[in-house]
């Protein structure tokens, strides 16, 4: 008995934690002094009842930092080879500290060591395991909450993002999410076409689905020509039986694009929460079952236009866009459009009639766009590569403009004609520049001549852009329709955050110097412009206001915008309440009142949408504990520029937005450690995230 007591007897805890942290529940590094004693000015009281290599040796057995004698081995090792590094660089060259052509690239290769001793990998985060391997590219949003916010996201402030989760409702649980998601990726037993078609809901249904579908989604007059699909569809009602099984998938993409929308009113549909979710996922279901029976995989016709609209309702029904699946299906579905030639333009072919033309060039210009911001979601490689594609953009008409019966393309409708075609063409312009900026700068820095012309390239585009969709605050725009001024917004969102893609290796870095402090400036102030607009928006969409008519069309995947903006002002901050040498001699420090207003008001916006979305609890988290650190820092600043966060913007020119940076090494040297991405309105996502149920 003795005995088997002894064995089953654990073993004693080693007391790691310094005196001090010990006794006030801090979080201790365990370093001699340790940085919280050494931040509150008691390194004199920083003592241990444990030794130095008994703390190195000793397993961490707090669940966040299961890994940490791994981190810290592997921080050990780099140190030897830095140290080893540096010893053969010096022993190159006795006579002077000019590092040799050959030192400098091999410096510009190795992972970068930040200040603060923390280990930055500009490749990305490969998390590999016995089942699985996950690869997040260094554009991805989380990288910064990863690698910069993480040791502030710990112990120290453990109390109190406790409190905060617990006034969560049922905190960790999305509320309204299917248990299973629907997906084409996935195995879908192939059903008869008989059954299928006895599944259609009677024509008085499906009219008020597809009428709705033409007028109120953004993505009808893209994809499909309001009256070639009309013809079809009495056709279809004329013989049913006679109809491909593919288009009677187009027809069920169409319902399940309306029952989106109608889950915006069901109350004023005499429908319930879960009859509305319950009829959207069955036209969502059948879509699929058609595109099995049609073997989508062949390119068949009407396949190209199924698909699209079933992505862009997959994408608008999951709030999180985190996962890859959408990645994977968006490939699956580009490949089919590469098989088809949609990335050539139809020029090409002379046999190919107008409308045709105009048609695949709309379908083309769609996927280009759900490429960009479904990979950028994820930061991982976009699929379509640009030097293979030659489909220029479609013609700004309006469908009554061009039928069978012409021989020619139309005269185009002037640029100073606000058409729903005129916002995709030019949100493209803006897209292509961002999606070079992005492929330019993930893999590595763009030297200082590529980030110059594709600085020169943003600001031809942003000039471009007709007066109609630039950008000028709410009040300056009472008289423009509510979508127009949703247009404007969203194309000012990917504006800024082109600005920030084309600086962030130098933002990240936060070193001192003239170029960084500029950098830190101008993305600072991209993610406030990005914020002022999430915080208009929640306003905007709510009951009495200016867009809440059109609440729908604000998507659930400018979340990731939000999100990417919110990340860069708390690692702004985190680095003003480190002291961080970069930020304190940036001009930006005076910007500190603005970045707390900013974080104060999207917190609450977070919090609002937090028991749906695992996202949006982490970035409401993440700005709380940023906040309360803010708090505890004795002595932070108290200046604030001129005018705050809440005050408008007013409408700016190509130069205001990009002001006089100078190109300089730090752009080119410094790894990636951020990134971009929005889905937006190119899928014509209808979420109503920012609107209180």
């Amino acid at each position: 008995m003795a005995q088997s007591a002894f064995q089953t007897r654990r073993r004693d805890k080693p007391i790691l934690s310094c005196t001090f942290c010990r006794g006030r529940k801090l979080r201790c590094d365990r370093q001699a002094p340790c940085s919280g004693c050494l931040r509150r000015g008691k390194a004199a009281e920083c003592t241990y009842s444990s030794s130095e290599q008994e703390r190195k040796d000793a397993i961490d057995y707090r669940p966040h930092a299961r890994d940490q004698q791994t981190r810290q081995r592997v921080a050990r090792l780099e140190t030897l080879v830095t140290e080893m590094r540096d010893m053969a660089q010096s022993s190159r060259q006795p006579s002077g500290n000019v590092a040799s052509p050959s030192t400098a690239l091999d410096d510009s290769r190795s992972p970068l060591v930040a200040q603060d001793s923390r280990v930055v990998d500009d490749m990305g985060k490969l998390s590999l395991n016995d089942s699985r391997a996950v690869y997040t590219g260094s554009s991805h949003w989380a990288t910064i909450l990863e690698d910069h916010l993480k040791d502030e996201l710990s112990e120290e402030h453990s109390d109190y993002t406790a409190s905060f989760r617990s006034t969560l409702p049922d905190a960790g649980v999305m509320h309204g999410s299917p248990a299973a998601r629907i997906s084409l990726l996935n195995s879908a037993p192939r059903l008869p076409r008989e059954q299928i078609l006895a599944m259609i809901p009677p024509r008085k249904m499906v009219d008020r689905h597809v009428s709705q579908f033409f007028n109120g989604f953004d993505m009808a007059p893209f994809v499909l020509h309001r009256n070639e699909f009309l013809a079809e569809y009495a056709d279809f009602w004329d013989n049913p039986s006679a109809t491909p099984i593919m288009w009677v998938g187009l027809l069920f993409s169409v319902m399940s694009a309306s029952a989106l929308l109608q889950q915006q009113d069901a109350s004023t549909l005499d429908l319930s929460a879960a009859e509305s979710q319950d009829m959207l996922n069955g036209y969502r279901t059948l879509t699929i079952q058609c595109l099995v029976a049609g073997d989508y995989l062949r390119s068949s016709r009407y396949t190209m236009e199924t698909l699209i609209l079933h992505f862009g309702v997959d994408q608008s029904v999951n709030v999180d866009a985190s996962t890859t699946d959408s990645w994977i299906l968006i490939g699956v579905i580009i490949r089919i459009a590469l098989r088809m030639g949609l990335h050539r333009d139809p020029s090409h072919w002379p046999h190919i009639r107008p409308l045709q033309a105009e048609l695949r060039r709309r379908l083309w210009i769609t996927l280009y766009q759900m490429d960009f911001f479904t990979s950028t979601q994820v930061g991982l490689p976009r699929i379509i590569k640009d030097s293979q594609c030659d489909t220029r953009p479609p013609a700004h008409l309006l469908d009554h403009d061009i039928g069978f019966e012409h021989d020619d393309i139309p005269p185009e409708r002037p640029l100073t004609e606000p058409t729903p075609l005129l916002y995709i063409v030019q949100r493209n312009a803006i897209i292509k520049v961002a999606a070079e900026i992005y492929d330019a700068t993930e893999a590595g820095p763009a030297s200082p001549a590529t980030s110059a012309a594709l600085n020169a390239k943003l600001e031809r585009a942003v000039d471009a852009i007709p007066a109609c969709l630039k950008y000028t605050s709410l009040e300056t725009s009472l008289a423009d329709s509510p979508i127009t001024v949703l247009h404007q917004m969203i194309l000012d969102i990917l504006i800024h955050k082109a600005i920030y893609l084309l600086h962030r290796r130098s933002f990240v870095k936060g070193a001192a110097g003239e170029e960084s402090a500029k950098s830190n400036d101008l993305c600072i102030e991209a993610a406030l412009v990005i914020l002022r607009h999430q915080q208009r928006m929640g306003e905007e969409t709510q009951p009495g206001g200016l867009m809440f008519g059109i609440r729908w069309k604000v998507a659930s995947s400018l979340n990731h915008e939000f999100l990417q903006a919110t990340m860069i002002l708390c690692l702004v901050l985190g680095r003003f309440n480190e002291g961080h040498v970069g930020i304190a001699n940036s001009s930006a420090l005076h910007r500190r009142g603005d970045i707390l207003e900013a974080l104060t008001i999207v917190r609450n916006l977070w919090e609002k949408i937090a028991d749906r979305s695992l996202e949006a609890q982490k970035a409401a988290n993440a700005i709380a504990t940023v906040l309360q650190q803010d708090l505890n820092r004795p002595g932070a600043p108290t200046s604030e520029a001129p005018g705050g966060f809440l005050d408008q913007m007013a409408g700016v020119t190509a130069e205001e937005y990009f002001g006089d940076f100078d190109y300089g090494q730090d752009l080119a040297l410094d790894p990636s450690l951020f990134a971009i991405g929005d889905y937006a309105a190119a899928s014509g996502s209808m979420s109503d995230d920012f609107v209180t149920e």
